[in-house]
């Protein structure tokens, strides 16, 4: 539950599993597809100079049709709220800072019904965006201008709606300079303010699971400024790109790139869920970058089925625990729902970062409390069975999380 009375996803798949939109998508085809991918929650910018083209006057009427669209398919929204306006220059500065709070606090009242959440900008640590203005990215003087936004935008924002999501972050990369701009945040009273959900993008890594260590190296920066590092966080955008020349690209050759991409894809959920990142956004759902699990134009990539599995396989079920295994990159997951029924899900990953084509198959024996045969799924969903032998399975383990069935309920 966040701070002021608003529910946020509790990792009950497919509470946590949610996608990027574009423009392009802001129709009712595209989302008719996203809801019945099974994703819940999409992620787009709403944009402040298209909203505000007359300083104080605000029209909502391309974002109402939005909304109304997600609402009729029990789409929920998250939204970054971006960039500068050119009618009041950066927001680092004044007039700037306080007229994007204005901006912010009369989105959340306006809409207040809609179930949106909050994000304050989108990768403010880079100069991407948030701008070339003689100073570097990753620095203290931008850590110092993001954090006196944060400072101005919360209170305007709960002043207009006491219950609304905000998260703070949306921190490009997870690697030594992005984890030096986090510290200089929390080090100057990011950490004291009322938002409710951290929010991160950890590119910069090779593999989902290399997340664990990421994740850890920046909770202890929250502990080391004076904490808590127990508040909620979300992975707002994260994809694996099939194009080498993108940020995000995994590594790994040709013909097996889309297979790469489907196992990243799936595998993050999971590792956020076993992290307690209780939302996953992956980037994105269409365009023509490499990420896209329905490409403009073409057909949709293995990912979105390997998606479509993974919702189908494991809705309803909540992370147990995680099963102890002999090698530390290998993973054996149990959900369970509320029912009785219980799932493992096992894959094996690459040495820490290293590509996916570094995954070495092999097979485990795994611990069950079952008789007979088991049913087994695939990435893809394609059915198999294993028997349990002494109160065991034997599985074979790649990089391809694959879904076994203990108990059906």
């Amino acid at each position: 539950t966040a701070s002021h009375g608003a529910k946020l996803p509790d990792g009950t798949i497919p509470s946590n599993v949610w996608v990027q939109l574009k423009g392009p998508e802001m129709n009712a085809e595209s989302l008719d597809q996203v809801r019945d991918a099974g994703f819940k929650m999409i992620r787009r910018g709403f944009i402040w100079d298209g909203i505000e083209k007359e300083k104080g006057v605000y029209d909502f009427s391309l974002y109402d049709n939005f909304v109304k669209l997600c609402k009729e398919r029990g789409l929920g929204i998250i939204a970054p709220m971006a960039f500068n306006n050119k009618l009041y220059g950066h927001v680092k500065d004044e007039p700037g800072r306080a007229a994007y709070a204005a901006w912010a606090a009369a989105m959340a009242e306006h809409f207040k019904n809609d179930n949106i959440y909050w994000e304050i900008w989108n990768e403010p640590n880079t100069m991407t965006f948030w701008g070339k203005h003689g100073k570097k990215g990753n620095s203290d003087p931008y850590a110092e201008e993001y954090t006196n936004l944060v400072k101005a935008v919360v209170p305007a924002m709960r002043k207009a709606d006491p219950n609304c999501v905000i998260l703070a972050g949306s921190v490009s990369n997870m690697w030594t300079e992005s984890y030096k701009w986090m510290d200089f945040c929390f080090k100057r009273g990011m950490l004291k303010l009322d938002w409710d959900v951290w929010s991160v993008h950890p590119y910069g890594l090779k593999a989902p699971e290399d997340y664990i260590e990421a994740y850890a190296i920046t909770r202890k920066l929250m502990e080391d400024a004076g904490g808590p590092s127990n508040r909620p966080w979300m992975n707002t955008e994260r994809g694996f790109p099939v194009d080498k020349n993108k940020e995000g690209f995994a590594g790994g050759e040709g013909p097996k790139l889309f297979e790469y991409q489907a196992w990243n894809l799936v595998r993050q959920y999971l590792i956020d869920l076993l992290e307690g990142v209780n939302v996953t956004i992956w980037y994105e759902w269409g365009g023509k970058e490499g990420f896209a699990l329905q490409p403009a134009g073409g057909e949709p990539a293995p990912a979105l089925k390997a998606a479509k599995v993974f919702v189908t396989e494991l809705s309803g079920y909540k992370l147990d625990k995680r099963i102890a295994t002999k090698e530390p990159r290998d993973f054996v997951l149990r959900f369970t729902n509320p029912a009785g029924g219980v799932k493992l899900v096992a894959w094996t990953a690459p040495p820490p970062m290293q590509g996916p084509d570094k995954i070495v198959d092999h097979t485990i024996t795994v611990p069950v409390e079952a008789s007979g045969s088991l049913i087994t799924a695939g990435i893809y969903g394609e059915a198999g069975k294993v028997d349990v032998k002494s109160g065991s399975i034997e599985l074979n383990l790649t990089g391809a999380p694959q879904y076994i069935t203990v108990i059906k309920k």
